[in-house]
This record gives structure tokens, sequence and C-alpha cells, in this order.
């Protein structure tokens, strides 16, 4: 036993260690790190404590060198995952990050050069091959492990973490929930942020959530007027444009660049309904900020770093402004010129209640920036089929992606904006000639992911981006600030539109002021845990809200003509693009995009029995849809 105390002193001193340079890498600074143990020696004690909690495996092994040494180079990779992407996008390691991997990888040439993937590569297979050796020569405890002992000491070691952790909380040292998870991580430490956002994930189930609160919430909101602001007959096209990392460089004090990189964007804020924003993340986050955008829920009751695209919306359906605009006959479309897959929204939508996606896998002509990006003109065209593909209403929300890093400087980041900008007048442009009653409302989804500090913005947040309502149907110059989760409230107030459960919730606090208010906030936690993981009282017991079945494109692909003989394929139709890939029997072959027009698959051969289709293929092989046919196959 005694020899078990003494190991154990050598793994807190080990998991001490870890801590601290973790803390240095955190903040990047030694001296930071010294003055987060000496300004929260409690915080710091816990967050050591975490660290030594996987140690305490060590007991019930005999390999006790081999897995300590692991444990150790596991910690001190999380430690810099974490400095890396602090670098990166200004938004530390969190437990979500985890289900982002597949995600990450195709980033990678992105963010890294190819010497930086190689030394990863390299480094990644080192410490393989590191490991193996140990397995083999690290030293075996002499005897067999002393079960009694081994949890009596790590049952007494769990006590003293627990006791640690729940008085840390108690006392308020630490807190369960934070909004700001980047200053989150500098106030608690990253030991104990990390395991919160490992562990803390969905929403927790209010104390007062009961039948009664629900129904009194639901009939407060009930008594919206129910008129909505129609225009020769029928309600306005409705066009969300989510802009990727759009910021306004003249908040930025230290700005370096002279002139104006968003002309555009100035004038439609002085002449139509504006403010800020204030959105869930800096850096990166786009999916959050969209969630929040289309959901009208508040993420920080979600655990922290929490991607609801990743977790509860994987399988569950969610009122939202898409199901909301469809109760008042709209049509509802998705757009982004970006992969399908990405923070699966080819799964998502459906479960947010889209009709259509038009994902960059469908659409045609695009260029990409220096870094490869798609450039988001390319959503003009887009928008319009997509409001040509209907006769009534539609409610149409984009998503850009020009604006993403990695930035090679702030003057190219100003570069992708000034298009970007360019792009918007092209698009009101188009919206101008159609005729339509049209309201189009624009917005950054965060920062772009530059070092910055709050201190040096002139709105004195970096979790503030701006919108803009572009309108044909004549609504007021309004001047308003809000939080992503009321921005849909906010527009459809103008347009006397309250329908939704959400919707008219914030509606209701927005008239009254009041959402600065615990109540407002409680109210709101209520009515989300009720929607996404309670009983749905506020629907009388049953979501009235399945997941569609989502289509991808507005244009049908049609596979007119298909020709194959011993060693090719040949299939003619169209519209294709590089993304077409001719299958047989649903698997893809290597396929040559010839023309819009015309695919070819070259050395390949079709068998009697199996059928050849083309469907459009995403970079991590996922298939999307199938071309309708229109013609028998032909062989030559």
């Amino acid at each position: 036993m005694k020899r078990l105390w003494k190991i154990l002193g050598i793994l807190v001193a080990t998991a001490i260690l870890l801590n601290v340079v973790t803390e240095i890498l955190n903040r990047k600074s030694l001296i930071g790190a010294i003055g987060f143990a000496l300004h929260t020696p409690l915080v710091f004690l816990l967050n050591s404590l975490l660290f030594l909690t996987p140690f305490l495996l060590v007991f019930f092994t005999r390999r006790k060198v081999f897995l300590a040494v692991v444990l150790v180079v596991t910690g001190l990779t999380m430690a810099i995952a974490n400095s890396v992407l602090l670098v990166f996008r200004t938004t530390p390691f969190t437990a979500a990050d985890l289900r982002l991997v597949k995600y990450a990888a195709t980033l990678l040439t992105t963010y890294l050069t190819w010497w930086q993937i190689v030394l990863m590569a390299v480094a990644a297979v080192a410490a393989i091959l590191f490991c193996a050796v140990l397995w083999k020569k690290a030293p075996l405890d002499p005897g067999k492990v002393n079960l009694t002992e081994s949890v009596c000491v790590s049952a007494v070691s769990m006590l003293v973490i627990w006791g640690v952790l729940n008085f840390s909380i108690a006392t308020g040292a630490v807190a369960l929930h934070f909004g700001n998870i980047g200053q989150a991580y500098k106030d608690y430490g990253f030991a104990y942020c990390f395991s919160n956002s490992l562990l803390n994930t969905g929403i927790e189930k209010p104390q007062s959530y009961d039948q009664a609160a629900v129904e009194e919430l639901e009939s407060e909101e009930q008594t919206q007027t129910e008129d909505a602001k129609n225009i020769e007959g029928r309600y306005p096209n409705i066009i969300m444009l989510q802009l990727e990392s759009f910021f306004d460089p003249l908040l930025w004090k230290n700005n370096p660049v002279q002139g104006d990189p968003i002309p555009m964007f100035h004038f439609l804020e002085r002449n139509f309904p504006s403010g800020y924003l204030s959105v869930p993340s800096v850096g990166a986050g786009t999916a959050n900020t969209e969630f929040e955008c289309n959901s009208a829920m508040n993420l920080d009751f979600f655990g922290p770093g929490e991607y609801p695209y990743k977790t509860i919306l994987q399988k569950t359906s969610c009122e939202s402004m898409a199901f909301d605009m469809k109760n008042l006959g709209y049509k509802a479309h998705a757009v982004h010129n970006n992969e399908a897959t990405f923070y699966d929204r080819h799964k998502v939508f459906s479960q947010l209640g889209f009709d259509t996606f038009t994902p960059i896998e469908y659409m045609y002509d695009i260029e990409r920036n220096p870094t490869g990006w798609c450039k988001d003109k390319v959503l003009v065209g887009e928008i319009e089929k997509v409001l040509d593909s209907t006769m009534g209403s539609d409610f149409v929300y984009t998503i850009s992606v020009q604006g993403h890093g990695k930035y090679p400087s702030f003057e190219y980041y100003c570069e992708q904006i000034h298009e970007m900008d360019e792009f918007i007048g092209q698009l009101i442009n188009m919206l101008n000639t159609r005729m339509e009653p049209t309201v189009l409302v624009m917005y950054g989804d965060h920062l772009p992911g530059f070092e910055w500090t709050a201190e040096e913005m002139e709105n004195g947040s970096l979790f503030q981006t701006k919108y803009v309502v572009w309108n044909n149907v004549n609504l007021p110059a309004v001047k308003r600030d809000v939080e992503a989760y009321q921005l849909a409230a906010h527009v459809l107030n103008m347009l006397d539109i309250h329908e939704g459960t959400m919707i008219r919730f914030h509606q209701r606090h927005l008239d009254q002021y009041d959402t600065d208010t615990q109540e407002y906030l409680d109210a709101m936690q209520i009515l989300q845990y009720d929607i996404l993981y309670g009983d749905h009282e506020v629907y009388g017991g049953e979501s009235p809200y399945p997941a569609t079945k989502l289509e991808f494109g507005v244009t049908p692909i049609i596979q007119r003509t298909t020709l194959h003989n011993t060693d090719q394929v040949i299939v003619f139709g169209g519209p294709f693009n590089s993304y077409s890939k001719i299958c047989i029997d649903g698997k893809a072959v290597d396929t040559q995009y010839y023309s819009k027009t015309r695919l070819i698959a070259k050395g390949v051969s079709k068998k009697d029995g199996e059928e050849i289709t083309v469907q459009q293929v995403g970079r991590d092989k996922i298939h999307l849809g199938t071309a309708r046919k229109r013609q028998e196959t032909i062989k030559r």
C-alpha cells in the first residue's frame, strides 16, 4: 500500500506539470500561467486533479510506465491542438471538435502548408512507433495488481477530486455554463472547460419545467396579432444571407487598410433596417450562428462548445424558420456554395424543415479565390434559380463561403469581403429586376480568425457582427441591436408576421424591451427544452414538425442516353459538373467530366444486369442524388 501512495505522489506531480504546460500553451504566456495559479489557486488545483483522473488507471495494470507515458503524450497533444486552434480561429479546443475531425481533415491544405502537414504526419507516425517500442521495452510491475489496494487508493483520490470539483462549483470558482467559451478557458482552465464540454451536452431540464409552465408561456404568445402584411395578395420572398466571416473593418481601431472595402453594405446600413448582431462564436462556428438564426434558440443553454448540428439535430427535428414559413404557404430552400456534408447539413436541413438544398455539388461555373473557397457571386444565379422554381413565396436560407480563412494577411481578407460586397450589389440588382416583394436579411456569422481583443474594437466586442435588411416593401429603417436568435423574430415583426413558437415568444419580449431579464432567459430555456428534449407540451404532446424529404438542387439532372462497350461508358444528358459520377450498380467509377452534357468513364465495362446511373458525389464520397433517366442504355 505504501508503494501505491508513493506512485500516487508521482502521478500528482506529473498532473501538475502537465497542467502548467497546458496553461502556458493555452495562454501563450508563462507569466499568464503563473498568474492563473497564484490568483485562482483553487481552480488551478481543480485542473491539476482533473488531469490526474485518467492517470488513476495506472493502478490497475502492470504496464504502469507505458500507460503513464501514453497519457502524458495524449495530454500534450490536446494542449498543442488547443494552442493551434486558438491561432487559426481564436476558439479553443472542445469535445465538439472531436465530432468535426473529418471536416478538419478536408481543410488541412487550406490552413497548413504541405511541409507542415508532412511534419504532422511524421510526428504522428513517430508517436505511434514510440508507443510500440515503449510497449515492448517499458518495465513491467514485478508483482500482480492488488485490486483491493488499487481500488482503495483510486477511491480516495476520486473522492478528493469529486469534493474539490463540487466545492469549486458551489463557491462559484467555476461555472457550469458559460457564453464566452474563449474567456472561460482563461478563467477556469483547459482541463475543466474541456471536461465540461465532454460531459455537459444538451439542455438541462429546468426546475420549473412542467405542462402548466409551458401552457402559460404559449397562452401569452398567442396574444399576438395574426394579421400578416401581404403585398398584392402574397407574402414577400424572405432571403436570409449568412456571410462567412463578414465584418466591418472600420470597427477595428488598428485597421491598416485605406478606404472602405464594403461601401455597398455601408450604404444599405444607412438606408435600411440594421444594427449589431450578437453571435455565439468568434473566428469559427458558422453552424452555430446558423442554428440560432434559423431556430430562434439560444445556444447558451446547450453544453459548452456544443454544435446542435452534430448532436440533437442528428435524429430530432426542430421547429425552425423554415417550418414556420411553410405554415404560411412558403417553400423553404437552403443554398450553400460549399460541400453539402460539411457540418452534416445534408442531414440536418431535413430536420430543420427545408424542402430543397443546393450545395456546391449542384452548382455550375464556379470560381475559387486564392485559398480555394468558392466565390460568392455564384450565389446570385443559384438564388434566382430557387425563386424561379416555385410560383408562390419562397424562404431561402443562403450560407456564403468566400470570406472563409485562412488569411495570408488582413489586406487579403479585405479584398475578399470587398468582392462579397460587390456580390451583395449584384444580388440586389437581380432581385430588383424580378419585381417581386422581397426582404433580404444579410449578416456576418462571426468575426474572422485574427488575434484581436475586444479593446481593439470600436464597439468593444468580438461577438458582434452587423446585419442589414434590404427590402422593396417600404419597411422603416429601424436601428436595433439584436441577438442572433432574435433576428428572425425582429424581421418578421416588421412584416407583421407572427408565426412560430419561438418567434412569437421573442416578439413579445422585443416589443416590451425586456430581453435582458432573467425571466426572459428562464422562459426561453423552458421552451427550448420542451421542443427538443421534453414532452412537446407546447404542441399538445406531439411535435407537428416531422423531418422533410430533402431534395438536392432545383434544376433536374437528366441522364438521357447511355452508351457502353467493353471498355468505356459514355453518358449524355445534364447539366453535369465535376461532381457528377458514373455509377455501376451504385458504385462510382473513375469519371471524366467532358462537358455539361457528357460524362465518360474509361477502362470500365458493364455486365448484364448491372445498372448505370449518374450520381452527384461529394469529395468525401457521399452520394447525394441520382439523375433522372429519360432513355434506355444503348450497347455498342
